[in-house]
């Protein structure tokens, strides 16, 4: 039997609202870079599907060295094996009060699949970035799947697979536009300005 003061604190984390959020954009747009404040703030997980394909990509299986190929080439990794490994770190406890979903969903595909699962989502937000600034950010960094030839397919992609995405999320998102120069610290506390004004629970 539990304690009253267990019962209590119980209740209260049962009562916690849920942020759930969907963060969109390019590559290169700062998705990450922004998911990182949102997270803070609302003291709820980073969730980058790109971070787990770039992990599973170095494992010596079928399922990695399938993964290692797609993100060679620029493509996006077949969504199966994406939703199953999102799907199981959703179930992870961290998660019960929200979370950021980072670049995820990628496709139509995606989004149907994540509705077929049952992950939810509370906001989305779409980072507006031109493609030259994206282009510049892309050839700054330095990472390895950076190449120019593997930028202009991802470019490619992206317009292809995920632009009907963001037209299908556009009557619920909240776009945030970002040209390049502003600082990094100002572009953040507008999103999470934006998200409590669009959640009445706020």
């Amino acid at each position: 039997m539990i304690s009253f003061e267990e019962f209590k604190s119980n209740l209260h984390e049962q009562e916690e609202p849920m942020m759930r959020v969907i963060m969109l954009g390019g590559p290169g747009s700062g998705k990450s870079t922004y998911s990182k404040y949102i997270t803070k703030h609302f003291q709820i997980p980073h969730v980058y599907t790109g971070d787990m394909m770039r992990s599973l990509a170095q494992q010596d299986t079928d399922i990695g060295r399938k993964v290692k190929s797609a993100l060679s080439k620029g493509d996006y990794v077949d969504t199966k094996i994406v939703l199953d490994t999102l799907e199981a770190r959703l179930q992870r406890k961290d998660t019960k009060r929200g979370y950021v979903l980072d670049g995820f969903p990628r496709s139509m595909q995606q989004v149907r699949e994540m509705d077929k699962r049952n992950i939810g989502y509370d906001h989305v937000i779409f980072l507006d970035v031109a493609e030259e600034e994206v282009i510049r950010r892309l050839t700054s960094r330095g990472r390895a799947d950076d190449k120019p030839d593997i930028i202009k397919n991802r470019i490619a992609v992206y317009k292809r697979e995920t632009e009907p995405v963001i037209k299908h999320y556009q009557d619920k998102m909240i776009t945030i536009e970002v040209k390049g120069g502003e600082q990094i610290e100002d572009i953040a506390a507008d999103i999470i300005d934006r998200i409590e004004a669009a959640d009445d629970r706020f």
